[in-house]
């Protein structure tokens, strides 16, 4: 058995417990809370937090492991086989993070998640989505000078979906891979060159079909949204949780309140992408509409009650590397959120997001997901912003990073 000791912040509560501590034996935690309250056996190797704080792991609802711009130093090139190889690096740099679980939407994900099922690959816990699916001349249709039929079989980010019978087989075509849920686009977007960020991109028929595959599957759908408009229709014909949400108004913001529909904010990108350099000028363009606009939709669903989850869409580029995750709980806290919502967002509620019941919260019989940074959360989120404040990672019970001294004094074992 191990432990960490020292200061715990309780997500749930809110309230930090000053001398906690977190003892774990293999993938499940077995005692979080006062250290008084927890006799330990003079066989348990306890670490100390020392000035630093112990939380659960983080969580990336919104992350995509593949793509040439994801290969990274390791996995250059326009083989898929290489960017693996780039992705399977970048799970060791999400985990020195202190992110223990992503979500993740892209052919690599659905072969990254069972290898860290199985042990073979070292990274976070992975529910894969499978690959994003969109409308011809839709937000995912990078590259018009392709057919249709090129991009569905040459391509691991995209799937291009017309009609609903297409939509059906496209779902089936996810689930058939392994898919845990379906991601689309129901919205234009900043990268896509064919479409305006305002565009509505499947019909209600459409949209009615994917949602009605996706729960014979006993799952659900995922959706992109920049657009408002877009974004109604989505939430008309069933969709469960909203992506970005750039755009969101009152009447988008009171039917997520009914249906109890999450937002996965991606507010580090959504707040500064007009500011990333080398972007074409379609592309700047698009991008000035964002900040302005994310801002109005997190106070409005900070306001409705709207759950937020912590989403990055981040890359392993210079401007968005994986080791700065954290710097999504920055922009959180920059677009109005409180520090303990920020963290909130990156565990409690990402883990709902996730779906697995288990995850998110340091409480006995839950998944020995474990983090201690450099310093105390609530009083600056610098500490969980960058690979370089995490001091100690556990995942399933498995320490992949530890700066932290093994305490030795008389008083663990009490």
């Amino acid at each position: 058995m191990q432990a960490v000791a020292g200061r715990m912040l309780d997500v749930e509560t809110g309230k930090t417990i000053e001398d906690a501590l977190v003892a774990f034996d293999e993938e499940r935690i077995v005692y979080a809370g006062a250290r008084e309250g927890y006799p330990l056996g003079e066989d348990t190797q306890v670490w100390d937090a020392g000035s630093g704080t112990i939380l659960p792991g983080f969580i990336d609802c919104h992350a995509h492991l593949t793509g040439e711009e994801d290969a990274g130093e390791f996995g250059s090139g326009k083989l898929f086989g290489d960017q693996l190889i780039g992705a399977v690096h970048q799970l060791g740099l999400i985990l020195q993070s202190g992110f223990t679980g992503i979500r993740d939407m892209s052919e690599a994900g659905l072969y990254l998640s069972r290898g860290v099922e199985r042990g073979a690959i070292q990274g976070p816990r992975i529910v894969p989505g499978g690959r994003v699916m969109g409308i011809t001349s839709g937000h995912v249709d990078l590259a018009p000078e392709m057919s249709k039929a090129e991009i569905n079989a040459h391509d691991h980010l995209s799937y291009l979906i017309d009609g609903p019978d297409d939509c059906v087989r496209g779902v089936r075509e996810q689930f058939r891979m392994g898919a845990k849920f379906i991601k689309i686009c129901a919205t234009g977007g900043v990268s896509s060159p064919t479409d305006r960020i305002d565009d509505v991109q499947f019909s209600p028929e459409e949209l009615r079909a994917i949602v009605g595959e996706a729960k014979r599957h006993h799952s659900y759908v995922t959706a992109h949204c920049t657009g408002y408009e877009g974004a109604y229709q989505a939430l008309l014909a069933g969709v469960e949780c909203i992506e970005h949400g750039v755009m969101l108004t009152p009447r988008e913001v009171e039917l997520m309140a009914k249906n109890d529909v999450p937002l996965v904010s991606t507010l580090e990108i959504s707040l500064h992408v007009a500011n990333i350099p080398g972007f074409p000028d379609w592309m700047h363009k698009k991008a000035l509409q964002c900040r302005e606009n994310s801002l109005r939709s997190v106070a409005l669903c900070r306001e409705a009650g709207i759950r937020i989850a912590l989403g990055t869409d981040y890359s392993n580029s210079k401007n968005t590397s994986y080791l700065t995750l954290g710097r999504e709980f920055l922009a959180m806290e920059e677009a109005g959120m409180t520090r303990l919502e920020a963290v909130r967002a990156g565990t409690l509620y990402a883990a709902q997001v996730m779906r697995v019941q288990d995850l998110g919260v340091l409480k006995e019989g839950y998944l020995s997901d474990i983090v201690v940074c450099d310093g105390d959360p609530l009083e600056s989120l610098e500490c969980i912003s960058d690979a370089k404040h995490i001091r100690f990672v556990a995942a399933g019970g498995r320490v992949v990073k530890n700066l932290l001294k093994e305490k030795t004094d008389s008083a663990v074992a009490r």
